[in-house]
């Protein structure tokens, strides 16, 4: 079976809010897309002076910030483009505000692996990792707090 023939059926299946939510997601992604490319350097993160306010300990993280994690996951992977980490990173952290899911940030890290300086972009909320593996964060020494210049 095609990879298209796949995903054609894998589309058929979603429901009317997950449609909703990879339309939303694409959109987060394109306009993600657009603020990276013409943000001057320096002037699309600004260091955090204060952590969000971030879920009680032991509290129930919301679901839909996940149900849109993984939007964003299926419309960067299946889009109209692929996009980098940052990108996907800015959208994820700009989805979950707009459905008033606060307490999200973007989270830098970077690492030395074989002589290579390479640099990373995920979301967390809570003590979760949303939209990326885990596994591969962990890889990462994270930078200091970041958060968006205002973008609107």
């Amino acid at each position: 079976m095609s990879r298209v023939s796949r995903v054609v059926r894998k589309l058929a299946t979603l429901s009317p809010r997950e449609w909703r939510d990879l339309l939303q997601a694409q959109l987060a992604l394109l306009w993600a897309q657009l603020l990276v490319w013409t943000r001057p350097t320096g002037r699309l993160v600004s260091h955090a002076t204060q952590p969000p306010a971030e879920p009680a300990a032991g509290a129930a993280i919301d679901p839909r910030a996940f149900s849109l994690a993984l939007a964003v996951s299926r419309a960067a992977e299946y889009g109209i483009f692929r996009p980098l980490c940052l990108v996907r990173a800015v959208a994820l952290e700009r989805l979950l505000e707009r459905h008033g899911i606060r307490g999200s940030r973007i989270r830098v890290g970077v690492r030395m692996r074989g002589g290579r300086f390479a640099a990373h972009a995920w979301v967390e909320y809570g003590d979760q990792v949303l939209g990326d593996d885990e596994g591969h964060v962990s890889t990462f020494a994270e930078l200091t707090d970041v958060r968006l210049v205002d973008t609107r």
